[in-house]
């Protein structure tokens, strides 16, 4: 049992278990989009397939505003491509019954999810119709493939798709869903169960509680040393305090046998010139 959980972190164990639990089961749709930028953009093509790999849905989309030429150079896709193509109220009327009741994997999802929002704000809605669109947007349940993927491996940076996969991809909507699904796919081992993360979680509390029990162990030594001297130092200190009194207490019992009345007690040797009278 211990072999599989041999050097895994419990982050990358909660990451194999949701890769476990996404293959195994049949409401799941894998999503990528292209875009014109990354802010204040428009989705320029989008695709859905399922586990198997059908596609589920694959189109261009009319962006409101002329597609930029660093954003072409990236996924290929201009003006001319998508003159034709509905725009994005359009194709969300399409694509979201096929969303609605799904889990939506994407690598990185929270991108693709802001451009759904983004989308619907450059599109001449009346406000009721803009706030019925983005309350569905809200609505559809997402998982990002690749914060899943990055927990996995232990990386302290996000992974990009290429890496994830092992391959370059054409950075297209389609290719990269089947990318994906290749992420998703590679990463299935159903032999690591909920048991062996429960294993895994005992064992990293285990190591926690040693780690802290050595901790203290340090603490105590350091402190019965600091005890120690200063047990010496106060020795010292009542040894000085000591001297001290012992001289006071010496003075004291000189003054202690001298009588003030003895003086009185004893014969006036005084010469007759000494009388007053």
């Amino acid at each position: 049992m211990f072999h599989k959980i041999k050097n895994m972190s419990l982050e990358s164990a909660k990451a194999q278990l949701l890769f476990n639990e996404w293959n195994q089961r049949e409401d799941v749709v894998v999503l990528d989009s292209e875009t014109t930028g990354l802010w204040d953009a428009e989705i320029c093509e989008i695709a859905v397939i399922d586990l198997q790999g059908n596609s589920l849905f694959n189109s261009f989309v009319k962006p409101v505003h002329p597609i930029p030429y660093e954003a072409y150079k990236i996924h290929g896709i201009n003006d001319d491509m998508v003159k034709h193509s509905p725009g994005w109220l359009e194709t969300w009327d399409k694509l979201y019954p096929i969303l609605k009741d799904k889990l939506v994997l994407i690598y990185n999802d929270e991108f693709d999810h802001r451009l759904m929002h983004e989308s619907f704000a450059t599109c001449d809605l009346n406000d009721e119709v803009f706030r019925e669109k983005l309350q569905q947007v809200k609505e559809i349940q997402t998982a990002c493939v690749m914060r899943t993927y990055t927990d996995l491996i232990d990386s302290s940076t996000w992974v990009k798709l290429t890496f994830a996969c092992g391959h370059s991809t054409k950075h297209r909507a389609m290719s990269d869903c089947r990318a994906t699904l290749e992420v998703i796919k590679n990463n299935y081992k159903p032999d690591f169960t909920e048991t062996d993360y429960k294993q895994l979680k005992l064992m990293e509390a285990f190591e926690s509680t040693t780690k802290r029990i050595r901790s203290l162990n340090r603490t105590i030594k350091a402190l019965s040393q600091e005890q120690s001297e200063l047990l010496a130092e106060q020795e010292k200190i009542i040894l000085l305090l000591e001297g001290n009194f012992g001289e006071d207490n010496a003075e004291s019992e000189v003054a202690a046998t001298y009588d003030p009345f003895e003086v009185v007690s004893r014969p006036l040797d005084l010469s007759d010139d000494d009388l007053p009278f």
